[in-house]
């Protein structure tokens, strides 16, 4: 790093883990922690008021609108804080999670599983690096997502809607009826979604659509 000083805001709906990232972060005299908030909403609210550097969210939090976590969040801190970069945190990683992330222009995904330095790592990258840095963990996610006859591509609008109905916890006739397909289509739909992310339970299929935000 250079001289200069990183204004950090974090955002974590676990006390515990704010107070771990802040104690770690701190550590540097290059870092100050401007903020710490409990949901999406406090940190978009917390960044309107006083701008930061680099902002550390967890990739979902239970507390507050649910709404503005996930991908919503993501999206919301590109659109009005194009200059803050955004470093993810998150306790489970999904290689079509971190890609779409990517693409939304985070700059650090660190899984919870890695060492609180990796952190460090990733705001360093993204102060003064460029793309994405991805902490171990993520990155052997990553990796093994690519590997040879691992489909690479995402799920398609239709895709997502079958999966945003399901989780909500819609029969596979009620999906049909409601988005005038047959019930053929639908199972065909989730099933290639379920290969396409790497998902092979309808439990493992429910947490991807809370985690990306569908629902």
């Amino acid at each position: 790093m250079n001289d200069q000083v990183l204004r950090v805001a974090l955002a974590d709906d676990h006390p515990l883990v704010v107070a771990a990232l802040r104690d770690c972060l701190q550590r540097s005299a290059r870092v100050q922690i401007s903020a710490e908030c409990r949901n999406g909403t406090e940190l978009l609210g917390t960044l309107a008021r006083q701008p930061a550097d680099i902002a550390i969210t967890d990739f979902c939090m239970g507390l507050g609108d649910a709404s503005l976590d996930g991908f919503n969040l993501l999206g919301r801190l590109a659109r009005r804080h194009p200059t803050t970069r955004v470093v993810v945190i998150s306790a489970r990683s999904n290689a079509a999670i971190v890609r779409r992330a990517i693409k939304l222009g985070v700059r650090g995904f660190v899984s919870k599983e890695d060492p609180l330095e990796e952190v460090v790592r990733a705001c360093a990258h993204a102060a003064f690096g460029r793309g994405c840095f991805c902490s171990p963990a993520v990155h052997a996610v990553l990796q093994r997502a690519a590997l040879p006859g691992t489909p690479a591509r995402e799920p398609t609008q239709r895709e997502l809607e079958v999966i945003r109905l399901y989780a909500q916890g819609a029969q596979l006739t009620e999906i049909a009826a409601k988005l005038g397909r047959s019930v053929s289509t639908i199972s065909s739909q989730k099933t290639v979604a379920m290969r396409k992310l790497g998902v092979q339970t309808n439990t493992g299929l429910i947490r991807y659509a809370y985690e990306s935000g569908l629902i």
